[in-house]
């Protein structure tokens, strides 16, 4: 596993060499500190997902309670948003260019979402909510597609989850196709596949952010 990279400074007493060293040293703890802050708040608001998610698709949605699916809904929205800013602001350093492309369509994701959760309020219509949701988890996919190849490139990620989260995001927009081409399929690659997004949470929430890996390529 990564880890946290740093060199031990030696006693130069009030040298002018010494002092630099220090200077070096704390900015240096500095820079790796805003990554590892950004991976958490990312990991953080995944795992929240990962928790609050089912109550409202799982249990609150097939049991007839729209209001309570319709506010889960939104919240998820809402950690989609803060999770697709943390993830830009753990990439923009190594990847100012890939940043923004793996971060936009989950914020766009959220979009679809949120409005989404506009047909669980008065009058509802979950039917239509489902079908705005599935065509949105397309979206949803290739934002983890695009996560996963740039993470992998910028030296953020091991290539062995990159790998798991393109498979994610590869299921999720497989499922949307299915779902036009064939409404009538019970096939759901992402009930597989998603995999990736826990093995990713895992890796924000305790090694992201601390070291480097070493890069494939660059994307700037």
């Amino acid at each position: 596993m990564a880890a946290v990279r740093g060199e031990r400074l030696t006693d130069t007493g009030m040298a002018p060499g010494g002092a630099r060293e220090g200077t070096e040293g704390r900015a240096d703890a500095g820079a790796s500190a805003s990554p590892r802050a950004a991976a958490v708040v990312a990991g953080a608001a995944l795992a929240a997902m990962a928790v609050i998610a089912p109550i409202g698709m799982l249990v609150a949605l097939p049991g007839g309670q729209f209001a309570l699916a319709g506010i889960v809904a939104l919240a998820v929205a809402i950690l989609d948003v803060v999770a697709a800013v943390a993830l830009w602001a753990w990439l923009r350093a190594d990847s100012p260019l890939g940043a923004p492309i793996a971060a936009a369509p989950r914020i766009a994701y959220a979009a679809v979402f949120a409005g989404a959760a506009g047909f669980l309020v008065a009058p509802t219509d979950p039917d239509r909510f489902s079908a705005v949701w599935d065509a949105g988890l397309f979206v949803f996919g290739a934002h983890l597609v695009a996560l996963g190849v740039v993470a992998v490139r910028a030296g953020r990620l091991p290539a062995w989850i990159g790998v798991l989260v393109v498979v994610a995001g590869a299921g999720y927009a497989t499922d949307t196709v299915l779902a036009l081409a064939a409404p009538s399929s019970s096939v759901s690659i992402g009930t597989v596949s998603f995999v990736g997004e826990v093995v990713l949470i895992v890796w924000l929430l305790g090694w992201a952010g601390r070291a480097r890996t070493t890069p494939t390529a660059e994307v700037r």
